[in-house]
C-alpha cells in the first residue's frame, strides 16, 4: 500500500488506473472516510455535483486515503444514510466530512432532518469517528455534532488536521468558534494556504456513477489578480502566473472523457481571462482533442473589450458561456469598485463581442451580465439608464441582479472592503431587522419530497440593513428583482448546472440547455427523482 501511495504522488498521470486497482482489491489497510455533498439547490433544475468535495477526495487519495463521495446527500433519507454507514464503516473509517456548508446558515434548523439525525447516529454508534465540515467561505454554522470546521481552500489544512488526529502530527492552528466551546475552526487561508495549486486534479471514480454527457467543474488557476471593493472572494490580488500546465489540463479532461464521457465544463476560476496567454495556452490544447468541449465561467468584460484577440481565442477554446461581473454602468461607481472603463466603450464592446460570438458559434454563445443595485455613488437615475440599455441591447441574453450585500458577522475573512468600511463609502446602518425572507425563497422543494426550511430570521442578522443618500437596501432589492424578471433566458454560467434532460436520464444537450428559460415550469425534472433513486440504489449495492 505504501508503494501505491508513493506511486500515485510521483506519477499522477497514472493515478486513476492505480485507484481503480486499489478499490477493486479493497485494500483494508487504507484509512477510509466518507465525504457528503450538501449542495442545496435553489430550484428543482439547479441540482449539480459541486466540485469542492470531489477536489478534496482527489487530494486525499493522493495521500493514500480511501475517500468516497456521496453526492445529493440532502435527498437521502435517514434510513438510507444509516444503511450506507453500516455497509461502509469499518475500523479504518476515521472521519466523515460534509461540504458546501456556506448554504447551511448558522443553525441546525437549516440542516435537513435526515442529516441531523444521521450525525447524531454516528456520534452515538461510532463515537471514535470524527465529523468535519468544510466551506469555501467562513462557516457560520455551529453544531455540537461537528468536531472540526475548515474554511477556505482546505487541502493543506485538512492534511494538518488528519496528521494531528491520526498520525501523531503537531497540533494545528485552531480558532475556537464563538458561541460553542469544543468545535474548532481552521482558517486555511490564514494558516495553511493552498494557493497557488498548480495541478488541481478532479478525476471521478466509477463509484461516483457519472453518466455520459454529464458536466463537470474544472479549475485553471486559484485566486483572482484583482481586488474589487465589493468582493468577498477569499483569495484576491494574486501576483504572477499560477495557471495549471497544458499537459495537466489535457490529462485531466482526456481521463474524464475516456472514462465517463464528460465533454463540457463549468470553470471555477474567479477570473478566467486575466491574460491572453492563459486563454491561448488552453485553446491550443482544445484543438488537439477528439471532441469540441463547451466551457462556461466568469470573465472580466473590460479585459475582453480592451483585448480584441481574446474573443477569438475564447471561441477557439469553446469558452462560450460567459458571466460578466459588470456591477454598474455608472462611471464614478465603476472607478470606486475597481472597474473603471468608460461605460459607453464597455457597452459597445459587449455588443460587438456578443455579435461576433453568436455569428461564429452557431448561436451557442450565452452572456450573462451581473448588476449590483446600491453601490457607492449609484443613483436611481443612473440605474434607470442602465436598465434602459440592458432592455434595448441585452434582452436576448440574460441578467442577474441583486441589492448590495453588506455583511456584519464575527467571521471577518469573508468580508468585502465595503462591508469592513461601509460608513466610509456613505452607508448608514438602519436599526431593526432587514426583511430577508421577503426577497428569498422560504423553502426549497427537493427530489424525494424533502423540504429544506430556512431558520426563522433567514440569517438576517448577518445582513446590514443600510441606506445612503440615494437609496436604501429595500429599494435596491426591489428594483433588482423587478429587472431580473424581465430577462428569462438562462445565463452562460447557469446552463452547466442543469443536470439532466426533462424527460430522460440523459444529460441535456447544449442546444436544449440554451433553449430553457428560467421561469419555464416544465423543467421541474420529475424524472430527477428517478435519477436520485437510481443513484442511491447503486451506491447502496456496492
Amino acid at each position: 500500500m505504501y508503494y501505491i501511495a508513493v506511486l500515485i504522488r510521483s506519477q499522477p498521470s497514472i493515478y486513476p488506473k492505480i485507484l481503480d486497482i486499489s478499490y477493486q482489491a479493497k485494500y483494508v489497510s487504507m484509512y477510509h472516510c466518507l465525504l457528503f455533498n450538501l449542495h442545496k439547490p435553489h430550484t428543482d433544475n439547479s441540482w449539480a455535483r459541486t466540485s469542492g468535495i470531489h477536489r478534496i477526495a482527489n487530494h486525499l487519495r493522493e495521500q493514500g486515503w480511501d475517500a468516497e463521495v456521496i453526492d445529493f446527500a440532502i435527498a437521502w433519507s435517514f434510513s438510507q444514510l444509516e444503511e450506507l454507514a453500516k455497509s461502509r464503516i469499518t475500523s479504518n473509517t476515521k472521519f466523515i466530512g460534509f461540504s458546501h456548508m456556506f448554504q447551511m446558515g448558522k443553525s441546525l434548523k437549516n440542516w435537513p432532518a435526515s442529516i441531523e439525525k444521521f450525525c447524531a447516529y454516528i456520534k452515538q454508534t461510532y463515537p471514535d469517528i470524527v465529523i468535519i465540515t468544510g466551506s469555501q467561505h467562513n462557516p457560520n454554522f455551529i453544531s455540537d455534532k461537528v468536531d472540526y470546521s475548515v474554511t477556505g481552500y482546505g487541502e493543506h489544512a485538512l492534511d494538518a488536521l488528519l496528521k494531528y488526529k491520526f498520525s501523531n502530527g503537531p497540533r494545528p492552528k485552531f480558532n475556537l468558534i464563538k458561541g460553542l466551546a469544543g468545535q474548532k475552526l481552521i482558517h486555511a487561508l490564514e494558516s495553511y494556504p493552498a494557493h497557488p495549486m498548480r495541478e488541481p486534479t478532479l478525476i471521478y471514480e466509477d463509484r461516483d456513477f457519472i453518466f455520459p454527457g454529464e458536466w463537470s467543474t474544472i479549475e485553471f488557476s486559484r485566486g483572482c489578480k484583482f481586488s474589487c471593493s465589493f468582493c468577498n472572494f477569499p483569495v484576491l490580488g494574486v501576483k504572477g502566473d499560477y495557471t495549471r500546465t497544458a499537459e495537466g489540463f489535457r490529462n485531466h479532461i482526456m481521463t474524464n472523457y475516456d472514462r465517463f464521457g464528460i465533454e463540457n465544463y463549468m470553470v471555477s476560476d474567479e477570473t478566467f481571462n486575466d491574460s491572453t496567454e492563459k486563454i491561448t495556452k488552453f485553446a491550443d490544447v482544445v484543438e488537439t482533442l477528439p471532441w469540441k468541449p463547451y466551457f462556461t465561467g466568469f470573465l472580466r468584460a473590460d479585459l475582453l473589450v480592451s483585448r480584441p484577440k481574446d474573443k477569438e481565442e475564447l471561441l477557439r477554446m469553446g469558452f462560450l458561456g460567459h458571466f460578466y461581473g459588470i456591477e454598474s454602468f455608472n462611471h464614478a461607481t465603476g472607478k470606486i469598485i475597481g472597474k473603471g472603463m468608460d461605460p459607453s466603450r464597455l457597452q459597445q464592446g459587449l455588443i460587438d463581442v456578443k455579435k461576433y460570438l453568436l455569428e461564429n458559434s452557431n448561436n451557442t454563445y450565452r452572456g450573462m451580465i451581473s448588476i449590483i443595485y446600491g453601490l457607492p455613488l449609484e443613483t436611481k437615475e443612473s440605474l434607470c439608464q442602465t436598465e434602459e440599455w440592458l432592455l434595448a441591447n441585452w434582452r436576448d441574453q440574460s441578467l442577474i441582479s441583486w441589492g448590495l450585500d453588506l455583511t456584519d458577522n464575527d467571521m471577518g475573512a469573508s468580508h468585502s472592503k465595503l462591508s469592513l468600511n461601509y460608513s466610509k463609502y456613505g452607508y448608514k446602518k438602519i436599526e431593526g431587522p432587514y426583511d430577508f425572507k421577503r426577497y428569498t425563497q422560504s423553502f426549497y422543494s427537493t427530489p424525494g419530497n424533502v423540504t429544506i426550511t430556512e431558520d426563522e430570521d433567514g440569517d438576517k442578522d448577518d445582513v446590514i440593513n443600510w441606506k445612503n443618500e440615494n437609496m436604501d437596501l429595500s429599494y435596491a432589492m426591489d428594483k433588482a428583482r423587478i429587472i431580473k424578471n424581465k430577462f428569462p433566458l438562462n445565463g452562460g454560467f447557469q446552463i452547466g448546472n442543469l443536470l439532466i434532460n426533462k424527460n430522460t436520464n440523459k444529460s441535456a444537450t447544449i442546444e436544449e440547455r440554451l433553449s430553457i428559460t428560467s421561469n419555464q415550469a416544465g423543467w421541474n425534472y420529475t424524472d430527477f427523482t428517478k435519477f436520485i433513486s437510481n443513484y442511491i440504489d447503486k451506491k447502496l449495492s456496492l
